[in-house]
């Protein structure tokens, strides 16, 4: 009797195994990039939004990393060629939208256009009282090569000295090739920690903003996953799970940067494309 019961367990084992698997196998990969080891926090909050719109649709798609890191130029390439990866998110402009399908629902709410200094510590700038924005645009600004904001604070007169290398950025301040490196309140936390060795500090006094998107984007030969990121990102905005998640992660860092207590600077952005969702206001963060 023993040995039936078991006999009858391990098929029940098996049938769920091959069940599981197969179904596993019948789904699509959707591929994204594999972040750097440092800064895997950065890819948490897009992640977590990525598959909260998967599991609000009837999906047939399993999400996993590239099987390398890439940076963001590269995945860029590689998503537009159809390699290694099927998705990435990353802040939109014109070039971008032209070569790719971007599925335009900002997936930080703009928080990623507000932005605060790091600077380092025995700097000569005092900016313990408001600074006028032109002599902050006369200050060596660090940002990489082929990023959006480059073009942005370009556009907007500031001195920008691009790198191509996205630890490099921050030896350049280190080192005081460079005075300021505008970074997101979503980003300069975790930043600030992995640099805590360093001389970089944060600056407490000045913000800059700029209007922007950051999106999903995916190869324009696949629409279908576009689609379906698109309705489930729409679903989870109508059930308030998208705005959730969204406090859930950021509410304690918008707190820290004491937005309402700077000299804010409101900047240009002349990279957002016509089809940018400006005036649905429930996309966008606002500090009030």
């Amino acid at each position: 009797m023993n040995r039936l019961i078991s006999f009858k367990k391990f098929l029940v084992v098996t049938l769920l195994s091959l069940l599981i698997n197969t179904h596993l196998a019948a789904l699509e990969l959707a591929r994204y990039p594999q972040p750097m080891q440092a800064y895997k926090e950065h890819h948490i909050y897009p992640l977590s939004l990525l598959k909260l719109a998967i599991s609000k649709i009837k999906s047939e798609y399993q999400l996993a990393p590239s099987d390398a890191f890439m940076n963001q130029g590269r995945a860029l390439k590689q998503l537009a060629a159809g390699n290694d990866i099927d998705i990435l998110w990353t802040m939109t402009s014109e070039a971008r939208e032209q070569a790719l399908i971007a599925i335009r629902i900002p997936i930080y709410k703009g928080l990623i256009g507000w932005r605060v200094f790091l600077t380092t510590t025995n700097t000569h700038i005092d900016f313990t009282k408001p600074i006028p924005l032109e002599q902050i645009r006369k200050l060596k600004i660090v940002q990489g090569h082929d990023w959006p904001d480059t073009k942005i604070l370009k556009h907007n007169r500031f001195n920008v000295q691009a790198g191509p290398d996205y630890e490099g950025l921050f030896k350049m301040l280190q080192y005081k090739r460079v005075d300021l490196f505008p970074r997101s309140i979503i980003e300069v936390w975790d930043e600030l920690k992995v640099n805590a060795a360093s001389n970089i500090q944060l600056e407490e006094h000045t913000l800059i903003s700029y209007p922007t998107a950051s999106y999903f984007f995916v190869a324009k030969e696949n629409k279908a996953l576009a689609q379906a990121i698109r309705r489930g990102l729409e679903i989870a905005l109508e059930d308030g799970s998208f705005d959730a998640l969204f406090q859930r992660h950021f509410s304690k860092m918008i707190r820290q940067a004491k937005l309402n207590t700077r000299t804010h600077y409101r900047l240009e952005n002349p990279l957002l494309t016509k089809e940018t969702p400006i005036k649905n206001k429930r996309l966008w963060f606002s500090p009030h």
